[in-house]
């Protein structure tokens, strides 16, 4: 069962304080007793975990991975979608709805756990809490720290205007670390990429002290220490740390709670079965809601209603038919992608595209995280198909990087091989000559590293942060740029390489500045 979700709607009263202003008839003078504020809210420990959860939600919410962020990252670059947008197009500017949406919902993050992060120090030192209330305590403190680790996480790969190995001097975004109780304390100027990477380090270290290797099936959306660790692992990778990076992972492999999935079930993964299994490290809880449409902060996702081909979503995006091509024979393609002939409880419709140059209709459509019975659930058009963040097959491609980049390239070869063994049926652990890379080192094995990234991951979500890492964006997009062939190439400049601060930030913040190049 899943665990429930709690939703608390929060109302921020800044302006108390000068409300306090005006009669001064004592008989006049009333309070309120039944409003809450983070005085009288933060007073049980019932209340901090309802804030927690109400921190998760913000990660789950529509803006971000419930539909409209995940969707932006397909769509970044037609190779992994063919969908005509200005994001495709190279023309995302600073008024772009998307890209305030996905600002709005990583700031979002911040807020909440800012507020439990803020309010903790007071009920811990207020003598009401009990020895079990003040461990639940630093647990609900210590996820707070890693969501907003995340979030930051996010927003400097996004917003960042370098990498943090190349010049980590160059703007991001503003560190927003308390609740502001002004208007002064809101305007905050953007911090640099390597401030936001310490920042993140920082609060990844304070959750990996606080948060506990496991939890009971109540409490499993929950994130754990080897999550986090997962992710400090894959920061570091980010920072071309590479010994610290490798640090990291090898503890989440020692502590043997992780194995990839045998392929017969790896098409569970994403569609919705054996939930929170051993592959997964740190997932997003959906429940398919009958009650409420996903707009209603209903608790089902939004990501099927966008990718179900016609009859079952909106169809908006579809592989790209280059991509098609590119897998070639690997059986990851048919969990990828809906293929022409496949059929999907019993939808025989078909689509004829007339008139639309744009578009390059392959028959496939986006598989990962649209069930097959996605148009018979219910007429509110969620899924309950949990979001995979990280899972083990990510960071064992991931170590193989930083594996190739210690010159270690025949543990770089394994780690690459585990994931290849699994996708042709193979266990993963025994060497097979039909599958496996041999023989490869340097360039050549960070390439075919980078081509096994493609295919595992594919759909998922990953793609635009490693080729922007990677600093290939521009190879990548005209690999892909066949049709309409008359537009001519698409160039990608250094401000390609990251989004515009939104101008209603810049508008509202004395202290923002916008982006280099926009």
């Amino acid at each position: 069962m899943k665990r429930r979700k709690v939703i608390v709607y929060f109302f921020f009263l800044a302006g108390l304080a000068a409300m306090a202003t005006g009669c001064s008839d004592n008989f006049l003078e009333l309070t309120n007793q039944n409003e809450l504020t983070a005085d009288n809210f933060y007073t049980k420990i019932e209340n901090f975990d309802l804030s927690l959860n109400a921190t998760y939600d913000a990660v789950k919410n529509l803006d971000l991975f419930g539909q409209t962020f995940y969707v932006q990252t397909l769509l970044a670059l037609p190779h992994e979608s063919d969908y005509w947008n200005a994001q495709n197009r190279n023309e995302v500017t600073s008024i772009d709805g998307n890209v305030y949406i996905a600002w709005r919902g990583f700031f979002r993050i911040v807020a909440r756990a800012n507020d439990i992060i803020g309010n903790a120090p007071a009920y811990e030192t207020s003598g009401k809490a009990t020895p079990d209330q003040l461990a639940q305590l630093k647990r609900i403190v210590g996820q707070a720290h890693f969501l907003r680790g995340l979030a930051y996480f996010h927003m400097v790969r996004l917003w960042g205007e370098e990498s943090y190995a190349v010049d980590s001097t160059r703007l991001a975004v503003p560190l927003i670390l308390k609740v502001a109780k002004t208007r002064d304390e809101l305007m905050i100027p953007r911090a640099s990429v390597g401030k936001v990477y310490t920042q993140i380090i920082k609060d990844f270290e304070t959750a990996e002290s606080l948060v506990p290797e496991g939890w009971d099936a109540n409490n499993i959306a929950r994130v754990t220490k080897f999550a986090v660790e997962g992710y400090l692992g894959q920061v570091y990778l980010y920072m071309e740390n590479y010994e610290k990076s490798k640090q990291y992972f090898d503890q989440v492999f020692a502590s043997n709670k992780y194995a990839l999935v045998p392929f017969e079930r790896y098409d569970d993964l994403f569609q919705g079965k054996n939930e929170f299994g051993r592959e997964s490290l740190f997932e997003l809880n959906y429940t398919v809601d009958m009650q409420q449409n996903i707009w209603e902060n209903g608790l089902g996702s939004g990501i099927a209603l966008v990718l179900a081909p016609p009859g079952r979503g909106w169809s908006n995006c579809t592989p790209h038919g280059v991509n098609i091509f590119r897998f070639h024979n690997d059986p990851r393609l048919k969990i990828c992608t809906y293929a022409p002939d496949d059929l999907a409880a019993d939808e025989t419709g078909a689509m004829t595209p007339a008139g639309i140059s744009q578009f390059n209709y392959t028959g496939h459509s986006f598989r990962k995280y649209v069930p097959k019975d996605y148009c018979v659930l219910t007429t509110n058009r969620n899924s309950g198909t949990n979001y995979l963040l990280m899972r083990l097959a990510d960071v064992y491609l991931m170590y193989a990087e930083v594996m190739n980049k210690l010159g270690d390239d025949a543990q770089a070869s394994e780690y690459m091989n585990k994931v290849r063994r699994r996708a042709y049926g193979f266990s993963p652990d025994a060497s097979e000559p039909s599958v496996d890379y041999v023989g490869l080192g340097g360039t050549q094995l960070q390439d075919s590293i980078r081509e096994e990234r493609f295919r595992e991951l594919f759909g998922e979500g990953h793609r635009w942060y490693d080729i922007v890492r990677w600093k290939i964006v521009e190879q990548e997009v005209n690999k892909y740029n066949t049709l309409n062939k008359t537009q001519g190439v698409i160039v990608y400049n250094a401000k390609d390489y990251y989004y515009p601060i939104p101008l209603q930030e810049v508008d509202n913040n004395t202290k923002m500045v916008p982006s280099t190049g926009y």
